[in-house]
């Protein structure tokens, strides 16, 4: 069974703001199991009280109004709530470890509790496409915009602020999985936790990107189980290689039937099947009127618009060239 995305979805809805399936959530460096401290009190708390289900007492993650979260147990009591507190905001880290309950639910077997690791995990899989690797928020948007990219698929959130998370670390520091342009997100939103999101419930940003540029470089990784299959006529005549002009610029593209294409600035020679010291790599998919969509891993959508024989390439919004077959 392949990964079914509205599964993964579902889970998170339910999960979205309380500790998964599992009964537990990471710290940096262990986990708090919900039964243990609601008994034992192993983790301490502000109150070193007890909470046991019978009593009402229901863990969750919550605003602690000094822009992070908290995790507590809750209950409400003549009109009241109450709360025991089980760890504040510092060391919560937990985004990793339920977005691989997230995903489990889906059908895949991942266990992760760091975001590097996840991401590393994720994008050797052989049902992913890395559709984009450390790109900006236009880039990243006009991927998603490209439709390909759908609720379940993956976000890597690499840090690039030298004041951000974990000391200003380059690093992947966060991860979320993307659920569509729901809860008014005209942008596309995802759920994740630490801190807990959820569109239309969150209680901070739950835009894709999270934060305004100079923060964040994104990775976002698609499942291709449920990719259509395109026409086989338009695939055979696509595949193959094509020449790019813009004025001296001239590249080279070669089309696999497999949806791979690779970049590279040496002509082919004849019968030549394999890219000669590619200066890049994609996949590439059918878009509407016959366009073409190449997803480069580090360099954002590019789009070839019929025109004539051949296609007009536009990457990025800006004009890439004259595309004709080779």
């Amino acid at each position: 069974m392949g990964f079914v995305r509205d599964d993964a979805v579902k889970f998170a809805d339910k999960y979205w703001n309380t500790p998964a399936d599992d009964g537990l959530f990471w710290l940096s460096n262990e986990a708090v199991v919900i039964e243990q401290v609601r008994k034992s009190n192993v983790i301490p708390t502000s109150f070193w009280q007890k909470a046991p289900a019978a009593d009402g007492w229901q863990p969750f993650f919550v605003d602690d109004s000094n822009g992070g979260e908290k995790a507590v147990f809750r209950r409400a009591v003549g009109g009241r709530t109450e709360e025991i507190l089980i760890n504040p905001w510092e060391g919560i880290a937990d985004c990793a470890h339920f977005l691989s309950r997230c995903l489990s639910a889906g059908g895949l077997k991942i266990a992760e509790r760091g975001v590097p690791s996840l991401v590393n995990t994720l994008q050797s899989l052989p049902n992913t496409k890395t559709l984009a690797e450390r790109v900006d928020t236009g880039t990243g948007q006009q991927v998603i915009n490209a439709g390909i990219f759908k609720p379940g698929d993956m976000i890597g959130y690499f840090n690039i602020d030298p004041q951000g998370d974990y000391g200003g670390l380059r690093q992947y520091s966060h991860s979320g999985m993307y659920v569509g342009k729901i809860g008014g997100s005209k942008d596309g939103a995802i759920t994740c936790h630490t801190i807990c999101r959820f569109p239309g419930r969150s209680w901070v940003e739950d835009s894709w990107w999270l934060k305004p540029p100079g923060h964040y470089a994104y990775t976002l990784i698609h499942f291709s189980d449920d990719d259509p299959l395109p026409d086989p006529a338009k695939v055979s005549a696509l595949s193959g290689w094509w020449k790019r002009s813009l004025g001296s610029n001239i590249d080279y593209f070669l089309i696999e039937r497999s949806g791979a294409a690779h970049r590279t600035t040496k002509p082919p020679a004849r019968g030549q099947t394999v890219a000669i010291a590619p200066t890049g790599s994609a996949y590439w998919y059918l878009g509407p009127s016959n366009t073409v969509m190449l997803f480069w891993r580090g360099a954002g959508l590019e789009v070839w618009a019929p025109d004539g024989a051949g296609y007009k390439s536009v990457t990025n919004g800006i004009i890439a060239g004259t595309v004709t077959k080779f």
